[in-house]
């Protein structure tokens, strides 16, 4: 019997263990240019890690996450994502006491989602994090980061930044309930993915890609009219600053991130030479997490990036210069 990879697995090897290694090498002279420590942790932690701050109705929690009992009916679940488990480390290991506390790390995530281009249900993640620092230059430092190490390791790719701020929690709270009022009038005519969350998860119909899903949403409330005084106020300063350092971006008011955690400013670096998972790049601000995962009530923000995609588009780019 010839044994195949479990479908949504690879092998690396060859052409692609270089590009691999090429990633891996230019994100750790980057991370020592922006003084970011290294940090790795275990694949596999407490379920509880990831439910509750990921949000017990994302599409990860309820569908994705590979979860199992142990010996000791110990409910694990192999990382489904990076944040939480170096947050974990931090208050674990007395990370947070010097503050910020910049960490990074590349390694394995697991989710069981259909495997196609450029996803797989295996597969390898570069994560930067700052903890501690309420400045919105952190923000803006991580979007330079990722900026730099896009043009550095695809000097050739076409790509664009996408920025939103989805306002503190209180104002986030109010816009889900507008959002929600909004997609009742057009329950009949959305997808039957995004009729489940109209009530539970309304603002990750945002996210939708069914066509019917897209034409609703385009009329739909925009969080930016929702935001207070000072999430407004951070969110210019915020693009004020990427102006300042000629990092051109796009608002874009419907850009969520596809956990619950994440408030204030959110990114993403995205290319059509990836089809429909067009994303490079994404992260944001997630102030609360950490206290929520037992650490002190400090700030949080930080961005993830698929080495899989990356190598995907190191491919395209070194054909068209051969």
């Amino acid at each position: 019997m010839k044994y195949q990879p479990v479908r949504g697995t690879h092998d690396i090897f060859g052409f692609e263990i270089d590009k691999y290694n090429i990633i891996v090498k230019k994100i750790n002279e980057l991370a020592r240019i922006y003084n970011f420590k290294e940090i790795k942790t275990p694949i596999f932690e407490s379920t509880k890690l990831f439910s509750k701050p990921l949000g017990d109705q994302s599409d990860v929690v309820l569908k994705e996450m590979y979860t199992f009992l142990d010996r000791n009916k110990d409910s694990l679940t192999l990382r489904p994502e990076y944040t939480t488990p170096m947050i974990r480390a931090a208050i674990s290991n007395n990370l947070l006491k010097q503050l910020p506390c910049k960490l990074y790390g590349i390694g394995s995530m697991f989710r069981r989602e259909r495997p196609q281009k450029g996803r797989y249900r295996q597969f390898n993640q570069i994560n930067f994090e700052n903890f501690g620092s309420t400045d919105s230059f952190a923000d803006v430092e991580l979007i330079l980061l990722a900026n730099n190490f896009i043009k550095s390791i695809l000097p050739n790719l076409n790509f664009k930044l996408y920025i939103n701020s989805l306002g503190d929690r209180e104002t986030l709270n109010k816009y889900k309930k507008q959002l929600s009022n909004y997609l009742l009038k057009y329950k009949k005519e959305l997808s039957e993915d995004s009729k489940d969350k109209i009530i539970k998860n309304p603002i990750r119909i945002l996210d939708s890609k069914n066509k019917n899903d897209r034409d609703i949403i385009s009329s739909a409330p925009a969080i930016i009219e929702f935001l207070s005084k000072d999430a407004l106020n951070q969110f210019n300063e915020i693009k004020n600053i990427l102006k300042n350092f000629n990092i051109k971006f796009e608002e874009k008011y419907s850009l969520v991130r596809g956990l619950d955690y994440y408030c204030h400013t959110v990114f993403e670096f995205k290319t059509e030479d990836l089809g429909t998972q067009d994303t490079i790049i994404g992260g944001g601000r997630y102030d609360g997490l950490v206290s929520l995962l037992g650490g002190n009530d400090i700030s949080g923000v930080g961005w993830a990036g698929g080495i899989e995609r990356i190598m995907m588009l190191m491919k395209k780019t070194s054909n068209e210069n051969s």
